[in-house]
């Protein structure tokens, strides 16, 4: 076996794989489970509930975790108030956001309110503790915790709706599935340097980060809501939800693999190799091209009949719908992937920029009514990535000039 194979054998990166891959399977029999027990109508305010929380997930959470990585991998302190000031505008936001829409998006069920409040303030326990565990090098125990949370929510999700059979029910299963991550102890104590440590400023880092991550997440994720704006159909928003829930696997798995991407890359940003940066960031353009139109072209074939399987033919989505959603999600992927060349550099105001370019380009491609309301939401979702992967490239080839 090769050296650099046995090193990934050996140092856990194998463990975050399996992990990210079980998560995936497990997002997607969480949603089967509770949309065949629900049903279209019923699984409504769960879909809302679910694109809530990945937003709050991917825009606040996600950076948290980012920063954790990087601020543990390099040595630092700090920062601790900026990633509580964060985690306090995702709980409050959810919370807020889910009550005052509670009539229109969540059946006028206030419980899912409190459901969101406590969903974000767990994941956020389980953002900074995947954060630690990457930082320090623990890839076991991080693809470990990835997929037993995953599988945990829908063996909670199976039990709860045995008492409720309820939408709440579902989502309470989402809440209070990361508090298994305790079990893995990401809190001890693990430096062993005694040299004084430089302290990490978190405050623009995480405010370039949180708005790329915003513009990038409205884009991949809120497609059932802007659905909801142009067309009021009964059961839509769940058909797109469930479609772009099938084809947001490498946008999963790639989430996770960011843990094992992330501390190289800031290790090469801080030897100054920029040159091997710059490389990587071309690399995940070029995957793009590659990528998005054979994506595409397997999204329209297999695609309808693959959410007939899963979900049921109520949720089947049109073949154009699906085949661009595959390729905006192969061009995501790529955009997430370079997106980590800025990221390690701390140039994240670089990054937002990058993503505030991508979004202004999926909202103008939104405004010529062509189209049935799905196929304009994800053809502006593809129009946006590919904005904002160009932008990205662009920055991470540039010279490096930092952000703080």
């Amino acid at each position: 076996m090769p050296r650099s194979l046995r090193r990934l054998a050996s140092d856990g990166t194998l463990y975050i794989v399996g992990g990210t891959i079980t998560a995936a399977v497990g997002a997607y029999l969480f949603q089967m489970v509770g949309g065949r027990a629900l049903g279209p109508a019923a699984f409504d305010p769960v879909a809302a509930l679910l694109t809530v929380h990945l937003l709050v997930f991917t825009v606040l959470l996600l950076p948290v975790e980012q920063f954790e990585i990087r601020r543990v991998t390099l040595d630092r302190s700090g920062g601790a108030a900026a990633m509580s000031v964060v985690i306090g505008i995702g709980i409050a936001g959810a919370g807020v956001f889910v009550l005052m829409t509670r009539d229109h998006y969540f059946a006028g069920e206030t419980g899912y309110a409190v459901v969101a409040v406590a969903a974000v303030a767990c994941n956020a326990l389980l953002a900074v503790a995947r954060g630690r565990l990457a930082g320090f090098r623990r890839f076991r125990a991080y693809g470990m915790v990835s997929g037993i949370v995953a599988l945990s929510r829908v063996v909670l999700a199976v039990l709860f709706l045995q008492v409720a059979h309820t939408g709440v029910s579902v989502g309470w299963a989402l809440a209070v599935a990361p508090l298994l991550t305790l079990a893995w102890r990401p809190f001890r104590t693990q430096r062993v340097s005694a040299e004084p440590r430089r302290e990490e400023a978190g405050g623009r880092f995480l405010l370039g980060f949180v708005v790329a991550s915003a513009a990038s997440q409205v884009l991949l994720i809120a497609a059932p809501l802007a659905v909801r704006s142009v067309d009021d159909t009964l059961g839509l928003v769940s058909v797109v939800f469930v479609t772009f829930q099938l084809f947001r696997a490498p946008i999963v798995i790639t989430q996770n693999l960011l843990a094992r991407l992330l501390p190289p890359f800031t290790r090469l940003a801080a030897e100054g190799r920029s040159a091997d940066l710059r490389a990587w960031a071309v690399r995940f353009g070029v995957g793009a091209v590659v990528g998005a139109p054979l994506a595409a072209a397997a999204g329209a074939m297999v695609g309808p009949f693959a959410v007939r399987l899963l979900f049921g033919a109520e949720f089947e989505p049109g073949m154009q719908m699906a085949a661009w959603a595959a390729a905006g999600m192969v061009i995501a992927t790529a955009s997430l992937l370079a997106g980590q060349v800025l990221v390690a550099e701390g140039r994240t105001l670089r990054l937002a920029a990058a993503w505030v370019a991508g979004f202004a380009v999926a909202i103008l491609a939104m405004i010529p009514a062509i189209g049935s309301a799905d196929i304009r939401v994800a053809r502006a979702f593809v129009a946006g990535e590919a904005a904002a992967l160009v932008a990205i490239v662009v920055s991470g080839t540039g010279g490096r000039r930092s952000d703080r």
